[in-house]
């Protein structure tokens, strides 16, 4: 009973800091109603103004978050895409993440290529078949991205014409939002108390 206010500010922080469901976005990127981006040379950096068309949108809070391959996880669709169905090195699995101004201008956040290796190929390291394209993403650290507002996210493949495309990516996005200035107070109070009875009672021995 007398270490309520520390058991308190404890369970506050560790419910502030705890991470939201994990969020399965599947970019679907080929035909009509495909997302992709309106950039002809990467890597680009965070930051720039970029054009996306049809991208997939996400509510996010402020946060650190990990975007990683989600295949295998139920509702994922799609391993990794193909850019150019026709030609080899041509499946990859390179997707932005971008924040919306409005207006049709997009933020760049993360500009998702899987690990550069030499035996990938071009400026989207892909590689000549869909296997070594999954296994490479599988591979791959997630990608960070960081928020420090609320936002609306968009994302998109990595391309800019779709109709001779295959397949598509599915992200997992697991968020750990940043905790509320308050909660580090009720932490901080919690902790001196604790400190002041420890105090109290090695002057009592």
């Amino acid at each position: 009973m007398k270490h309520r206010p520390l058991a308190a500010a404890v369970a506050a922080f560790a419910l502030a800091g705890a991470a939201h469901a994990d969020t399965l976005v599947n970019i679907k990127g080929f035909g009509a109603d495909g997302a992709g981006a309106d950039i002809y040379s990467y890597p680009v950096a965070p930051g720039t103004i970029v054009s996306l068309f049809n991208p997939v949108l996400v509510d996010l809070p402020a946060g650190d978050y990990l975007l990683g391959n989600a295949w295998g996880r139920p509702g994922a669709l799609y391993d990794t895409w193909n850019f150019q169905a026709d030609a080899a090195g041509s499946w990859g699995s390179h997707f932005v993440a971008a924040e919306v101004l409005g207006g049709g201008q997009y933020r760049m956040l993360v500009d998702g290529v899987s690990l550069k290796e030499p035996t990938c190929k071009n400026h989207f390291c892909a590689w000549d078949t869909q296997a070594e394209a999954r296994a490479a993403f599988l591979a791959t650290p997630p990608f960070t991205m960081r928020l420090d507002h609320a936002a609306t996210i968009a994302f998109a493949s990595a391309d800019y014409y779709l109709p001779d495309n295959l397949g598509g990516i599915s992200l997992l996005i697991t968020a750990a939002p940043v905790p509320e200035p308050a909660t580090f107070g009720l932490l901080g109070l919690g902790l001196a108390l604790l400190g002041a009875r420890a105090s109290r009672a090695r002057r009592q021995s």
